[in-house]
């Protein structure tokens, strides 16, 4: 079965024009854009001001009409389908250029665009010969295979003074650009697969602009910029460093931002096509169809943990998913976007009659689904293709930035409770329901411990304050006679163990993970992490790199103390690693060789624009722990090329 490649390519070459705006970033000289309302002749339309002309030279080399993250795309059959347009490079200086596309040919590398009698200012870029950005690293030039990895990409080349200036009259000169194909005698394959967009600067962009380009194109197209932030037109932070340092996969996005003529109604990630769709208002056939209607300098964006679309352990009457979504939204205004979500189980999941999926969402953006601050929504019903649709749902509606949500598989009617457990000085605790789903009125019945309460009531929440410390058991029937029937623990504080679990080692370029927060329930409780290797954090829960001894020291707002150290040790592995990535600017970062021989190693940085910014050399050894740090935020692509191996990787330093 052909596998499709999604990505972006950004090139970098050496001059060009003005006009309006991708990131609203001004002096665009070619905008094409896939636009089904041209004459056959015209498959795009440019956006530039600038009145450039695409054609195909023939009804047979015209390409069709197709979706990619509901818009509309032009799609190459990869046989005879291409198109030409003239343009004026014999006076080119400096060139930006940027382009979406889906790739469907795996087994070979086919051409994306070249130019005709362009002399030393040639193009040729193929789906092979470029930098790709993707969830994981970022591959080097002249990649040896083809992959299915949804990539962003950069390719970077600077120009020289051209010599045919007589072959430019007024504005014209005599080149050209073919889309698809490659117009030398010795060719690639013409492109198969998906191509919406492509546009071109006659000038650098500098890093800022860039970030609100390739952030256009991330949302429009729905393929993620790892471990990066996206900006909005007017350079606001969309998606932040706080969003992908736990959200990092998978981000996608519904915007609007006249600036960018970005209008962006639904979406789902080309990662993960349709497994999860959010829709302004409804979804609909694509785009374009979508009738909703929401401000100017919208954003919805969203990633997800990259945990497995698995169930966890049952709890209280329903199983949430292992992956979470954190949803960030930004407004210029107090509007909010009411939404569709539909979340597609085939091949995860099957509902039993007797339950429901759920749609669990943390108002307060923590993950913490056992609170008060949970909006649980039941699911309204599931298609044929085995999506399961959440109508009317409106995320971050209390406006604070940022929900995170999730699924679980679940009774008909749920529960969902906070249980307030005894500190030190507090010594009864409190358990408060809240029943999602029912029909009042609800018959309540809780036992044990030398309670025994039966309360008939028409509320879907209430409290049940000054439980001694004990095993309880409640039962829940709604007016359709659905039951909820669950067993919980008011513990005695000092019996609380806080456990970081076994001491941990890790893979060379590993990391290990602990969460302090697991087995206390206050929320107020603070935290401080230390370790004999330098390391500190306030955090509940933790990614460590370097091996050492940490402890963690728990504290309540009524002065109860939880202790506990767990030690990390590092397994010798050979190889290329390089950690943490991302890290802020300033500090360090970490090369690490292993390997059974000697050898020599050569380390270049270079910056977005492909500028060379630092070369560490060192030779004669197996082993090198190589420290730096960069002071300017940004993507660098780090190539670290040793005797026996060379590893590229992308590397983000946030501010």
């Amino acid at each position: 079965m052909m596998k499709k490649i999604f990505f972006f390519f950004h090139i970098l070459l050496m001059d060009m024009c003005f006009a309006q705006s991708p990131g609203g970033v001004s002096g665009v000289s070619v905008w094409f854009k896939a636009n089904s309302a041209q004459t056959p002749a015209l498959t795009y339309q440019d956006y530039s001001g600038n009145q450039n002309e695409i054609k195909a030279i023939s009804t047979q080399n015209q390409p069709n009409y197709t979706l990619f993250n509901y818009n509309e795309s032009l799609n190459f059959d990869g046989v005879d389908d291409y198109l030409k347009f003239p343009y004026l490079m014999e006076t080119m200086d400096k060139t930006t250029f940027f382009t979406a596309y889906q790739n469907q040919n795996t087994s070979t590398e086919t051409a994306m665009f070249s130019s005709e009698q362009s002399y030393e200012k040639e193009m040729y870029f193929s789906t092979k010969n470029i930098f790709r950005y993707n969830n994981e690293q970022i591959n080097y030039i002249n990649t040896s295979v083809v992959d299915d990895l949804p990539s962003f990409s950069m390719y970077t080349r600077f120009g020289i003074p051209s010599e045919k200036i007589h072959s430019v009259i007024g504005r014209t000169g005599i080149s050209s650009m073919y889309v698809g194909k490659d117009i030398r005698s010795t060719a690639w394959q013409n492109f198969k697969g998906k191509l919406p967009e492509f546009f071109i600067y006659r000038k650098i962009l500098t890093q800022n602009e860039r970030n609100r380009v390739n952030s256009y194109l991330a949302v429009k197209y729905a393929v993620t910029m790892p471990y990066t932030e996206y900006y909005s037109s007017k350079s606001k932070k969309i998606w932040k460093q706080d969003d992908f340092t736990d959200y990092p996969a998978n981000i996608t996005g519904i915007a609007r931002d006249k600036y960018s003529n970005l209008y962006q109604k639904q979406a789902t990630s080309s990662s993960e096509n349709k497994r999860l769709i959010i829709a302004a208002k409804k979804l609909a056939v694509d785009n374009n169809s979508n009738d909703a209607d929401f401000p100017d300098q919208s954003f919805l964006v969203w990633g997800d943990n990259k945990e497995q679309l698995l169930l966890d352990t049952p709890t209280s009457g329903y199983q949430l998913f292992k992956r979470k979504w954190k949803a960030r939204f930004s407004t210029e205004t107090s509007q909010t976007i009411p939404t569709e979500v539909v979340f597609s189980i085939k091949n995860i999941l099957t509902i039993p009659a007797d339950k429901k999926l759920w749609l669990f969402i943390d108002k307060t953006g923590q993950g913490n689904f056992n609170s008060s601050n949970v909006e649980v929504y039941p699911m309204d019903y599931v298609d044929t293709d085995q999506n399961v649709h959440f109508n009317n749902i409106t995320f971050d509606q209390d406006l604070s930035g940022t929900d995170v949500f999730t699924f679980a598989l679940g009774n008909k009617i749920l529960s969902i409770n906070e249980l307030q457990q005894p500190t030190c000085i507090q010594k009864k605790g409190t358990l408060i329901v809240n029943v999602k789903g029912g029909k009042a009125p609800y018959h309540i019945q809780l036992t044990g411990n030398g309670v025994n309460q039966n309360l008939n009531v028409s509320t879907a929440q209430l409290s049940f304050p000054d439980l001694e410390i004990g095993i309880y058991h409640l039962i829940i029937t709604d007016a359709d006679g659905n039951i909820i029937d669950q067993n919980f623990t008011v513990n005695d504080f000092n019996s609380i163990n806080l456990d970081l679990g076994p001491d941990v080692v890790i893979n060379s370029g590993g990391s290990a993970h602990f969460d302090a927060g697991t087995q206390i329930s206050d929320p107020n409780a603070t935290y401080q992490w230390t370790s004999d290797n330098g390391f500190s954090s306030s955090s509940a829960n933790i990614t460590v790199y370097e091996p050492g001894t940490y402890t963690v020291t728990v504290n309540t707002p009524d002065g109860c103390t939880k202790k506990d150290t767990v030690k990390v040790t590092r397994k010798r592995e050979n190889g290329i690693v390089l950690y943490p990535n991302p890290v802020p600017k300033g500090q360090l970062f970490t090369i690490r060789i292993i390997s059974d021989i000697k050898e020599n190693v050569d380390i270049k940085i270079y910056d977005a624009s492909g500028r060379l910014v630092k070369t560490i050399q060192d030779n004669g050894k197996d082993y090198y722990e190589i420290k730096d740090s960069l002071l300017v935020e940004g993507a660098y692509v780090i190539v670290v090329k040793t005797t026996s191996e060379l590893k590229v990787f992308k590397l983000i330093v946030t501010n």
